[in-house]
Parts: C-alpha cells; sequence; structure tokens
C-alpha cells in the first residue's frame, strides 16, 4: 500500500485514525505512510506530521520512524526540513523512554545549522523534549558533548550552559533530582575538557539554585574544581601547561569560596608544593600569578588546619626579606615589594590561627630573626613608599589616569599594605590586627556560613587614589623618617634609599606590577597570569 502518492498517503492517515483500538492491526498503512518520505515534496510535507502522530502505536518500527524523520531534516526544502523538526519531539509520546535520549541527541547534532529559523525550531523541539523527560533528554545532549565532532561539541556546551540554564527555573528549581542528574553528567564530561569547555561547565554549576545556595553545593563545586586542577603528586614547574591549569582553577574555586567553600586545598598545594620551586617555573608573570592567589585564597580558609603550611609560607618569605647587608658592603639586597605584599599577607592570615609559630617557647628565635628581617625591609619600604607618595603629590585626576601613575598608585597600595602588616609582629605577642586591602583590588566577601565555620575578618576597601593621609613610621631600635624625605637622624647604618623617578611602567592583570627595587634600579617586570591549558580567572 506504499508510494502512491498524496491520494493514498492521505488514505493511509484514515485507515489509522479510523482503526481505533485496533490500529496496531495496520501496520501496512503506518509503513505506507513511511514509504511517502521519499516520494514528491507534497508527500514530504505532509509525512512527519502523520509519522508523529501514528508511531507511539508501533513500537517495532519506531528506529523506522526514527530514520524516516532524520531523512526528513536534511531536506533542502525549508518547509519539509522546519515540518520535521518541528515534529521530532512527537516520537518521544511512546513508552520507550529511550526515543526522548535519540530525539535529543539528534536535535544537539542540528544545533549546527546555520539557518536561523532552523535554529530557533530546533530550541523550541528541545525544549518540548526536555519537558517530556528532562534526564533523558540531557543523556542525548552530553552523549554529543562528549562525541569527537568539536563543532556540535562546542554548539551544546552553549545550548547547555545558555538555553537550559534559562528553562532551570521548569526543569531543575521545583526537582532538585534533575539537578543532580545534571551535576553528575557535567562531572563525567569534564574528565576531557580543554580550559574554556571547562570554564563553561564550572558556569553551569554556578547557576543552578540548589547546589549554589548551600555550603555544602558550593563545595561540591569547588571539589570538581580540585579534580580538575590534579592536586595530587609533585608540582612539576617546568610545563607552563601545569601552571596554567593550577591558576586557571584556584580562580574558578575563589568564586566559589568568596559564597562559603574552603580554598584549603589549593593554600596546601601552593605551599607546599609550588612555593619550593617556584622560581623554576619559566615565567614571571605566572610566578605572580600563584602569590596573588595564595595572598586572595587565604581569605577564605574555615577550620581546617594550616600548621603544615606555615613553615613552607615562612621560608619563601624570609628568602625574600634578606638581612641588612654588613658594614662595608656596597651592594644592597634587591628588595621584591610585589612578591613580599602577596606572602607576608597569606603569612599574617595564615599564622593568626597557628600564633604558637612564634610564641612557643621554642620558636622564640625564629621571631627575632624575622623581626631583624621586617626592620631591614620596612626601612626600605617606606623610603620607596615616600618617593612614589612625593611622585603623586598634587597630580590632577586626569593626571591619575596616566599608566605611569596608575603604576605608582598600586606601588604605593603596596608598601603602605607592607608596612601596616609588618606592625603586627612588633606587637609582643604579635597581635594580627591589621586588615588591608591587596593592592590589586581583591577583597573579602563575606557570606552566610554554616554554624561553627569561621573565617578572617573582613578586608576594607580603599581609594584608587594616593592616599592623603601619610602613614605612620615603623620605629624600631633605629629611627627612620616615614617617607625617607632625609630628614633623618643619625643611624649606626645608612638607610637604603632606592633611586628617584624610576618606577616599573609594566603592568598586567589586575593592574599588578612587580616592584623590584635594588642599588641602581627601580622598578620591574608585572605579573599577572594567562589562562591555560587546565583552564583563567581571578
Amino acid at each position: 500500500m506504499a508510494g502512491k502518492g498524496v491520494e493514498q498517503l492521505y488514505k493511509n492517515y484514515g485507515i489509522l485514525a479510523d482503526a481505533g483500538e485496533s490500529i496496531s492491526d495496520h501496520k501496512e498503512a503506518f509503513e505506507g505512510i513511511l514509504a511517502a518520505a521519499k516520494g514528491s515534496n507534497g508527500e514530504k510535507q505532509l509525512v512527519s506530521g502523520f509519522v508523529t502522530k501514528f508511531s507511539c502505536h508501533f513500537p517495532d518500527l519506531a528506529d523506522n520512524a526514527m530514520d524516516t524523520l532524520l531523512d526528513l531534516v536534511e531536506e533542502d526544502e525549508a518547509v519539509i526540513r522546519h515540518n520535521a523538526i518541528k515534529c521530532l519531539p512527537g516520537l518521544c509520546k511512546g513508552d520507550d523512554p529511550s526515543q526522548c535520549t535519540k530525539v535529543a541527541d539528534v536535535l544537539t547534532q542540528l544545533l549546527v545549522s546555520e539557518d536561523s529559523t532552523d535554529i530557533a525550531l530546533v530550541k523550541s523541539a528541545m525544549a518540548t523534549v526536555l519537558q517530556i523527560d528532562v534526564q533523558k533528554s540531557l543523556v542525548g545532549i552530553f552523549d554529543q558533548i562528549m562525541g569527537d565532532d568539536d563543532s556540535v561539541r562546542e554548539k551544546a556546551m552553549d545550548y547547555v550552559n545558555v538555553s537550559l540554564m534559562d528553562m532551570r527555573h521548569k526543569l531543575f528549581i521545583p526537582h532538585e533530582e534533575n539537578e543532580k542528574f545534571l551535576v553528575e553528567l557535567i562531572r563525567k564530561a569534564t574528565s576531557d575538557v580543554t580550559g574554556e569547555e571547562f570554564e563553561k561547565f564550572i558556569e553551569v554549576l554556578g547557576k543552578l539554585h540548589h547546589l549554589s545556595r548551600s555550603v555544602d553545593g558550593i563545595q561540591q563545586i569547588i571539589d570538581i574544581i580540585t579534580e580538575q586542577a590534579e592536586l595530587q603528586g609533585d608540582f612539576q614547574p617546568d610545563t607552563l601547561e601545569n601552571v596554567d591549569r593550577f591558576i586557571t582553577c584556584f580562580r574558578l574555586a575563589l568564586k566559589f569560596c568568596k559564597k562559603g567553600g574552603s580554598s584549603y586545598p589549593f593554600i596546601h598545594y601552593v605551599s607546599l608544593q609550588m612555593l619550593p620551586v617556584l622560581s623554576s617555573v619559566p615565567s614571571e608573570q605566572e610566578q605572580h600569578s600563584v602569590l596573588q592567589l595564595l595572598a586572595e585564597g587565604s581569605l577564605y580558609l574555615l577550620e581546617q588546619d594550616t600548621s603544615d603550611c606555615l613553615p613552607f609560607i615562612y621560608a619563601f618569605l624570609i628568602e625574600h626579606m634578606p638581612l641588612a647587608p654588613e658594614d662595608g658592603v656596597t651592594d644592597t639586597p634587591k628588595l621584591q615589594f610585589s612578591v613580599v605584599e602577596c606572602v607576608l599577607f597569606a603569612f599574617h592570615q595564615l599564622v593568626r590561627r597557628n600564633p604558637e609559630f612564634f610564641t612557643a617557647t621554642e620558636n622564640s628565635e625564629r621571631l627575632k630573626e624575622f623581626r631583624v628581617r621586617l626592620q631591614y625591609f620596612a626601612r626600605g619600604c617606606q623610603t620607596y613608599h615616600g618617593q612614589l607618595f612625593a611622585a603623586l603629590k598634587g597630580k590632577t585626576a586626569l593626571e591619575l589616569k596616566d599608566e605611569q601613575n596608575k603604576v605608582r598608585q598600586i606601588a604605593l597600595k603596596t608598601t603602605a599594605n607592607i608596612s601596616s602588616l609588618v606592625k603586627d609582629f612588633f606587637h609582643n605577642p604579635p597581635s594580627y590586627k591589621t586588615v588591608v586591602q591587596l593592592s590589586w583590588g581583591a577583597k573579602k566577601v563575606d557570606v552566610p556560613l554554616q554554624a561553627g565555620s569561621k573565617r578572617s575578618t573582613e578586608v576594607p576597601t580603599s581609594g584608587a587614589g594616593p592616599s592623603k593621609r601619610k602613614p605612620s613610621p615603623i620605629r624600631f631600635d633605629v629611627k627612620v623618617d616615614s617617607l625617607g624625605s632625609g630628614i633623618g637622624r643619625k643611624q649606626t647604618r645608612e638607610i637604603y634609599h632606592p633611586p628617584r623617578d624610576q618606577f616599573s611602567k609594566k603592568v598586567s592583570n589586575g593592574n599588578f606590577p612587580d616592584f623590584e627595587t635594588s642599588r641602581g634600579g627601580g622598578g620591574g617586570g608585572g605579573g599577572g597570569g594567562r589562562r591555560g591549558g587546565g583552564g583563567g580567572g581571578g
């Protein structure tokens, strides 16, 4: 009874429409409808609707029905193609749940179409299929995401990130089990992704209502990011891909640490694995990015024991806080203010949680040595701060927007932060009460936490321009003028003076300059980070 034109097609339709409960006895009529898909354009325009209307009554021909519509969605004639796309969800009305998976899979592949009408119809059809069975449809979408066709994969991920999330109020918020199912699919898919793809997936997780509004859910997202960061085993500094992956993952994790999660896995890894070999990382920008993230991440530690991190952070810190040169030595050590700001800030955050690091009887000599180093570094810091302050004094708002003056403002904040933090270590015992905003603008964000969870105190904000109030001098056994302006008192050793009017012009990633000061030089390279192989944000 197959293929005799539009008239025969309508006849087959009538047989099935009038059959009532005995419709399954008229298999030949349905096969005739399927065969009409190879007929004229007039037949093809009708076939899609007829197939989906009756396919649920012929489960043994379900694959044939699917193949028929697949042929029609590939037609060059737009009317035929569009009608077939609109009818695809009709195949999901039967008792076979796998049909939703197959239809969603097909619709996902059609997302690569360059026809805007096709795309609109595909998304409309996908919305219908998702509302029939969310989980089966998601399997079809993710089959393509985990497939080999990069163009389909990209379109499918964009669909999940935008269109699917636009439907979350219908599909996920009222049905938490669907959200959990999506999370597991994403977790599996992240086993083989590029950095950009991973960021898209994390963005999706951040949009999920139930997951992103509880501390446990936030920590689950951080755990997924931690898995991607590959924090097990020794850090290999000679491959930038490893560093880039870590930086990207840490930046992503910080977004969720600010919502109640813990940064401990990353802080622990930086401290024990990265700091001892950080100088071996080929890129100075990446080195600075790691240190910035260490500082920012130290704000989001909960109740984990961080005592094992302190010796490593302390060792790195004193390596960059030299002792004063002996009498008669003409070469003065290089002072890396940007490095010290990051590490001193992180150390300040952690040691307040472990005060016995300095106050225990067996550690008294450690505190004495540290204070000697702090004292020398603070002198150079105050001198440089004074020169920066003088260079910016009287500048107009327009002049302050100049790139060099922007760098000077950051440097001013850097030196002011160091000076403020240093003072805490000269109380007996050290107090750790000072709060500062990091010079590149990162600041603490407070959120409601579970009972018993603890965080560092809030870091206040500050303006972008130079401070109008000069910082009070750090006074120890040697009197030092707070701005290094030459109004000094008699000293046993000459205070370090960096050269005037020489400031770094290099800025990257959040306007974070690398201010290195030594005899004969006033500035150094910048430090941000680029996005890497495992993933970029901060």
